[in-house]
């Protein structure tokens, strides 16, 4: 910046106050004495407020919280009533992106260490004024030009300078893949509930695939979703934590796993890392791994899932998961990270992450965690859970979840997850086949679940044309929402 005035023309501060200074004082905020630094585009805190004019609605990609009348749409992360956030401590629910906030006119902020976390929260009145809480240590970058993704694309870049994230720009081949996975179509087969948990076994892989190769469709990764594994009490909860294959539905994992590569496919597995429940088998041999119960249960509630205790040596655990399966030809995992709050999953997402890589870089890790914060410890983010239910607005919500991992994941890989999306009794031709036309030219790789044919003759032929056009174009699955 030149001089003060065409800083202060720049970033606004018309509309921007600092709580507690004078007029006088903010004439030094561009000078380094203790209080608040400006200096392109960041403020540092030490305990203090910043004030800035806003435009409702504000876009929040943190905040996956939903009520039941929202589930579906993508109404929580558009705010105009008044809140308090810390996006860092808030529960990801769903797919939670990066600490920002844009407002409706384009105006962009957005945290920027870990330093302080706790006190680290947006404030809006319902109103006018958006209050941010800068604690020492902490950051915020600020851009009030109205060019919003410019700057979200300068925070970025910033960003990724700082915490050491370098963007990919070449990838192992096998990733670039469409992908199939199970999920949906167990869904789809299950005629009670929980029953989808039960259905997957050796042969439910193999008929899936051999419906895949039938449809003529490219080769490309095969997971296995949620049911692969024990349940050592009975019940689903206590499988989180026993990631061993159920031998009575895979008699002999290896050979799954041989199968999926003979037909010409890269086995992929889902993994729900960050629950534990005490009856598991990792919890039986291993109890300090359990750590707080999952939020939202009961007080004095004993046979909910836990979660990973954070003090515990997941590295170790993390090391023992990934190499049991990578043994048996494994070279895709899609982690589930369980919802737990942003603060609490990341150091659990690093020590997986790392576990992985020192078996095989090429191992592709995949989370539903989009968030700056987060994408150095991925390798691939996905447009996590739609439901195609005619009363939700779930275009927005195939619209935003999109937005939110491209832009808050820079040079990380994107998964279109689920064509037909998660709830299998919603869907029909009409919206199976536009939630497949809105995935087109977007970067990324396609993921079928629910195969197509139970929808009708014409779902089969557009999404063979559809990964087809896929297959034989440039496979970009990377996002280049950054300044090059």
């Amino acid at each position: 910046m030149n001089n003060r005035r065409d800083f202060l023309k720049k970033v606004g501060l018309g509309t921007v106050a600092v709580a507690g200074m004078s007029a006088n004082a903010m004439g030094k905020l561009t000078a380094i004495d203790g209080s608040l630094l400006f200096h392109d585009n960041i403020i540092k805190g030490d305990g203090k407020q910043l004030k800035i004019k806003v435009t409702a609605p504000l876009f929040c990609p943190y905040h996956s919280l939903s009520t039941p009348a929202e589930k579906g749409g993508n109404s929580y992360y558009y705010l105009s009533t008044p809140f308090t956030h810390n996006p860092f401590t808030l529960e990801a629910s769903g797919m939670s992106g990066s600490p920002v906030i844009k407002d409706a006119k384009g105006k962009f902020v957005g945290f920027m260490t870990m330093h302080g976390f706790e006190s680290s929260t947006y404030s809006f009145d319902g109103k006018e004024t958006l209050t941010i809480n800068i604690p020492e240590g902490q950051e915020v970058f600020v851009d009030e030009s109205g060019s919003g993704d410019e700057a979200w694309k300068e925070y970025n870049t910033m960003m990724m300078k700082r915490l050491n994230i370098n963007p990919y720009t070449q990838t192992p081949k096998f990733w670039e893949d469409v992908e199939y996975c199970t999920w949906s179509e167990q869904k789809y087969l299950s005629t009670k509930r929980h029953e989808h948990f039960h259905l997957l076994t050796h042969d439910f892989v193999k008929n899936y695939l051999d419906k895949i190769i039938e449809f003529g469709y490219p080769k490309g990764k095969m997971t296995l979703d949620h049911g692969w594994g024990m349940f050592p009490d009975g019940s689903v909860n206590s499988g989180f934590g026993s990631w061993i294959p159920n031998p009575e539905k895979f008699p002999n994992f290896r050979k799954t796993m041989d199968m999926i590569n003979e037909k010409g496919f890269t086995p992929g597995l889902w993994i729900g890392f960050p629950k534990i429940h005490k009856n598991s088998l990792a919890a039986q041999q291993y109890p300090e791994l359990l750590g707080n119960f999952k939020q939202g249960s009961k007080a004095g509630r004993k046979d909910d899932i836990q979660w990973l205790n954070g003090k515990s040596d997941i590295f170790d655990y993390a090391t023992e998961v990934i190499s049991r399966f990578h043994s048996m030809g494994v070279m895709k995992f899609k982690i589930d990270m369980s919802y737990n709050t942003k603060s609490d999953m990341l150091d659990i997402h690093k020590a997986l992450y790392k576990a992985a890589k020192l078996i095989d870089q090429n191992i592709e890790m995949e989370f539903h965690v989009p968030d700056i914060f987060f994408a150095k410890y991925a390798d691939v983010v996905r447009t996590n859970d739609v439901w195609l239910k005619d009363n939700y607005n779930w275009q927005g919500r195939v619209k935003t979840h999109y937005e939110i991992c491209y832009k808050s994941s820079p040079g990380r890989g994107v998964n279109l997850d689920h064509i037909g999306g998660n709830d299998t009794g919603a869907i029909t031709e009409k919206k199976f086949l536009e939630h497949l036309e809105m995935y087109k030219s977007k970067k990324g790789y396609p993921l079928v679940s629910v195969l197509p044919h139970h929808f009708g003759k014409k779902c089969i032929a557009k999404t063979g044309e559809y990964l087809w056009d896929y297959e034989k174009g440039p496979k970009n699955i990377l996002s280049d929402f950054y300044k090059k």
